[in-house]
């Protein structure tokens, strides 16, 4: 007989591995099309300005975007429509990421001294602009994945929108005079009119879907701000732990420097692929088995076995073919680049490996350990990043994000074991029959 588990874990992490791999193939689409036009110069330029974005676009959605969901979840299951509070997230939201928008593109001269060295403030200025239909496109997907819409919910994410501008950077006959930096504006050009098209036709659809009876507004009514500022905060860790390195090579070190550490990162995330389709299947049933110590340590071994099958291969072949990988997206000194694509992928391995510790943190009642954790490591990766990164440069990069990733994945493991008796390492998982 089929195992159940094992079923659910293959069937749902297959569907959402698949969403995955295309919107992950948005990304290196467009770091591919932009090298092939500026170089490692021009993905440097779009990468740091592309994290201006983000930290805009997480600013802007106040952890709104997940109260959105855990509302519009319960309205779902008692059958009613959440189109008032899908509008009082909505404008929320719209004029926070005007207000950021417009903080930005006031900042730019002051962004662009400090991050960049010989690009024109305009990049800035045009990633200004991009915040505002870029956090309102995500809004609604989040909308789609409250409502049970997987499909939808996965078209409206990033990677697709990188599909689009990698495909059209690819086919534009720039002409030879086309700097890096202008190369870099056209691709957040892109970006603003993309996301914009996709947040305009799914407000439509979504106001459509609304329609009905509608829930009863206490639950949140007065209350939106409050709710959502736990959610920033763990969103704002994720994106310190995440982007910290991009934004501090960037005050240090010249702009290609910055492409060629962010190529490399790309290809050592490919490691982690099916691990984060996992993790979207598994947080669910972890919730469900919190008080199940048997059936956990089941699940826990089921996805180190998928962790080992799907992550050790991938890192075996970046080993082996890490300097061909690295110029395939245009990198001259692909050989140079080769010690930090180890060091990345040595991190990105133990993440895989130490299996979904912080969503079973998170969905069994642990979850201000899991944010203890993320706030001590985040802080731990500024100041690993501004010690290294201006005596090693890229490598001082690696290095910090491959030892704060090694940490946090190897204490929430500790944790998890801790509380749950569980561990859900590769050749390792076990549980202890006895407190």
């Amino acid at each position: 007989m089929q195992n159940p588990i094992g079923a659910t874990l293959a069937k749902g992490g297959a569907v959402v591995l698949l969403f995955k791999v295309i919107g992950a193939l948005g990304g290196y689409v467009l770091l591919f099309s932009l090298s092939r036009v500026g170089g490692e110069l021009s993905v440097g330029i779009y990468e740091v300005a592309f994290t201006v974005v983000l930290i805009g676009s997480t600013v802007s959605r106040w952890g709104l975007d997940t109260v959105l969901v855990r509302e519009m979840a319960r309205d779902r299951e008692a059958n009613l429509a959440s189109r008032a509070l899908y509008l009082a997230v909505l404008s929320r939201v719209s004029l926070l990421s005007i207000a950021c928008s417009i903080l930005v593109f006031f900042g730019a001269q002051f962004l662009t001294d400090l991050f960049f060295q010989n690009t024109p403030t305009k990049v800035i200025a045009t990633a200004a602009f991009a915040i505002i239909p870029f956090t309102l496109m995500l809004l609604n997907a989040e909308v789609f994945r409250a409502m049970g819409k997987s499909l939808l919910f996965s078209l409206n994410q990033h990677g697709t929108v990188y599909v689009f501008i990698g495909a059209l950077i690819a086919f534009i006959p720039f002409p030879e005079a086309y700097t890096a930096a202008a190369a870099a504006q056209t691709s957040l050009f892109l970006l603003l009119g993309i996301s914009g098209l996709f947040f305009l036709w799914t407000t439509v659809y979504i106001l459509n879907l609304t329609k009905g009876q509608q829930a009863e507004t206490s639950g949140w009514k007065g209350q939106l701000y409050s709710l959502g500022t736990p959610m920033l905060i763990s969103s704002s860790l994720f994106l310190v732990i995440s982007w910290s390195d991009t934004l501090m090579l960037g005050y240090y070190l010249p702009e290609d420097s910055v492409g060629m550490y962010r190529i490399v990162f790309k290809i050592a995330t490919l490691i982690t692929f099916a691990q984060f389709a996992l993790n979207t299947v598994v947080a669910p049933m972890v919730s469900a088995m919190s008080t199940q110590r048997e059936r956990l340590h089941e699940l826990a071994h089921k996805v180190a076995q998928l962790n080992l099958i799907t992550a050790g291969p991938i890192f075996l072949g970046i080993l082996i073919l890490g300097p061909f990988l690295i110029q395939l997206f245009g990198v001259e000194e692909a050989y140079a680049a080769y010690p930090w694509l180890v060091l990345l992928a040595v991190g990105q391995l133990t993440n895989a490996f130490a299996g979904p510790v912080l969503n079973i943190l998170n969905m069994t009642g642990y979850e201000k350990s899991a944010r203890n954790t993320m706030l001590i490591i985040a802080l731990l990766n500024i100041v690993f990043n501004l010690a290294l990164i201006p005596l090693y440069g890229p490598l001082g990069a690696a290095v910090a994000t491959t030892a704060t990733m090694m940490g946090w994945n190897i204490w929430a493991a500790y944790l998890v074991y801790k509380y749950h008796g569980v561990i859900a390492v590769p050749f390792l998982t076990k549980i202890r029959r006895h407190d």
